[in-house]
């Protein structure tokens, strides 16, 4: 999927669509796909004049769902989960684009996720 939405589709937006100025394309996402937003942003600052999340996850190496997914996705090997974890990269980040999380109370992992109870 990384692939796909940070290679593929951009081509096929630019061909479908030459009219389209790709200098402001920017990408958002919700839930999951506003943590792959936050990630591919954050990897890839140069594509992308903004990029925003709605109730991403976020700091999923520091929670039993993020540990159960990472290791599913990426496998065990923890020290690989650092370059998808969108806490850890915007630390690391050398570039700074306008970034928008919008992360509400009432969201349902919210309650699950302070109690260190994974799905």
């Amino acid at each position: 999927m990384y692939d796909y939405v940070v290679t593929e589709l951009p081509q096929v937006v630019a061909q479908a669509c030459p009219q389209v100025d790709t200098s402001r394309a920017a990408i958002m996402g919700h839930s999951m796909g506003g943590h792959g937003a936050l990630t591919i942003g954050l990897k890839n600052p140069d594509r992308y004049a903004s990029f925003s999340a709605f109730s991403p996850i976020v700091a999923p190496t520091q929670c039993p769902w993020g540990h159960k997914a990472f290791t599913q996705y990426l496998g065990a090997d923890e020290s690989a989960w650092a370059n998808y974890d969108t806490c850890v990269l915007l630390g690391q980040a050398t570039e700074h684009r306008p970034i928008l999380i919008d992360q509400g109370t009432a969201d349902n992992f919210l309650e699950r996720t302070a109690q260190d109870t994974p799905d």
